[in-house]
């Protein structure tokens, strides 16, 4: 395969500059041509000479407030009355990330190409989830489009709000933890040598305690001990990793997180909540149960949930409602089937799931508020007792030199 770059025009006059990786300029020629271009020059590109290129890409990341913004936009212009393209290429234009930018062009002259919308996004599956395609892909079916990109930009903002929550309600703790350790390590290598030498000096008899700090920081001045560190750190991630890719591991481990006390409590909650959420969108957006099932299988990042979603796929398909499956799982609460059997029974069964995702959100809201408020003295009562323990092991050694001088 290589690397072609291309000059040709749209039916609208307008040029464009790529590159296209392809087998050979005949291929190119042909696809330029199946997308309606007038094809001006197509040349390979030059290999250049042995270079060192930094990949930079993580930061241009595209982030889920980036594809939030998108979809509400999309929607926004979509309702208008503005065409597929034109608001594809309004959206690309003011897009703040350039490889987001890029992306939604190639969106766009796929779209001129004569694929669909869900098939042009289906090209990029790092950015468009198999959910957000999905749901595209039942706006498109059923004339709603507009309406379809306004429930997704409802349920990416929801997520969104989530994730920041989440994210600022912990970091004081972090921020907490992480200084303690950075002051622990300094003090063991910085300040203990010195009071090593002092006591060297004097002759005074170390206790066990002040020794083992030493011999701490002693280790922590060789240069080897960070690499063991960094290899154990990076090893032990890797070896977690593919740990829980593994089904039995990833299950394994899902359980054993939902099982935590309190913390437990509060993963499940936001795993139920994110199922919720999204079973809901799915279902208003039009996708049939079965399928949304199946969208939704991987989508919770919960093992144990997507197991259950097996059997109750197989249950419904059989003629049974969705709530009598889901009562022989423990990971789903009395209430949240309870809740669901009413929506069946009422034909609503979509606001009814949202309406338990908005209560599980408010849940895990209030527990984290609860465990920060715990979890803040403990935090500051640790790095007391770590001060406390290393200068207890400084000044120990004075009362075995005030005896020896007495």
């Amino acid at each position: 395969m290589a690397i072609y770059n291309f000059k040709a025009k749209t039916s609208q006059g307008e040029l464009i500059e790529d590159s296209m990786e392809s087998p050979s300029q005949d291929v190119v020629l042909s696809k330029l041509r199946d997308m309606n271009y007038f094809v001006i020059e197509v040349r390979e590109a030059k290999k250049t000479a042995k270079s060192i290129n930094f990949d930079i890409s993580f930061l241009n990341r595209i982030k889920l407030r980036d594809i939030g913004v998108f979809t509400r936009q999309f929607s926004t212009l979509i309702s208008s009355g503005m065409s597929l393209i034109e608001s594809l290429e309004v959206l690309r234009q003011q897009a703040d990330n350039k490889k987001f930018s890029e992306i939604i062009l190639g969106v766009r002259r796929s779209i001129e190409s004569g694929l669909t919308l869900s098939e042009s996004m289906a090209r990029y599956p790092k950015v468009f989830s198999k959910l957000y395609i999905s749901m595209i892909s039942a706006g498109e079916s059923a004339g709603v489009l507009d309406q379809t990109l306004d429930k997704l930009a409802n349920f990416l903002e929801k997520e969104e709000n989530i994730r920041l929550q989440i994210k600022n309600k912990t970091a004081y703790p972090k921020f907490v933890l992480g200084f303690a350790v950075i002051i622990m390590v300094a003090i063991v290598i910085f300040i203990v040598p010195t009071f090593q030498g002092i006591y060297d000096e004097l002759g005074a008899d170390l206790p066990l305690l002040t020794k083992a700090i030493i011999a701490i920081g002693d280790q922590f001045k060789k240069f080897y001990t960070y690499i063991i560190i960094i290899v154990l750190v990076v090893g032990g991630r890797l070896a977690f990793k593919k740990f829980i890719e593994s089904p039995r591991g990833r299950y394994i481990f899902d359980n054993f997180k939902i099982s935590m006390p309190k913390i437990g409590e509060i993963i499940k909650k936001i795993a139920l909540a994110r199922f919720t959420r999204i079973l809901g969108t799915l279902i208003s957006a039009g996708v049939p149960i079965l399928r949304s099932l199946d969208i939704i299988k991987g989508v919770s990042d919960n093992a144990i949930i997507d197991n259950a979603l097996e059997d109750i796929k197989n249950n419904i398909s059989e003629g049974e409602s969705i709530s009598i499956p889901m009562s022989k799982y423990k990971v789903f609460t009395p209430m949240m089937v309870q809740m669901v059997a009413v929506g069946e029974r009422s034909g609503s069964l979509d606001s009814i799931l949202n309406k338990v995702a908005d209560f599980y959100d408010e849940e895990v809201s209030n527990s984290i508020d609860t465990i920060i408020t715990v979890l803040e003295p403990i935090l500051l009562l640790v790095v007391a007792v770590m001060v406390a323990i290393i200068v207890l092991s400084l000044y120990l050694p004075l009362f075995n030199v005030y005896q020896y001088i007495s």
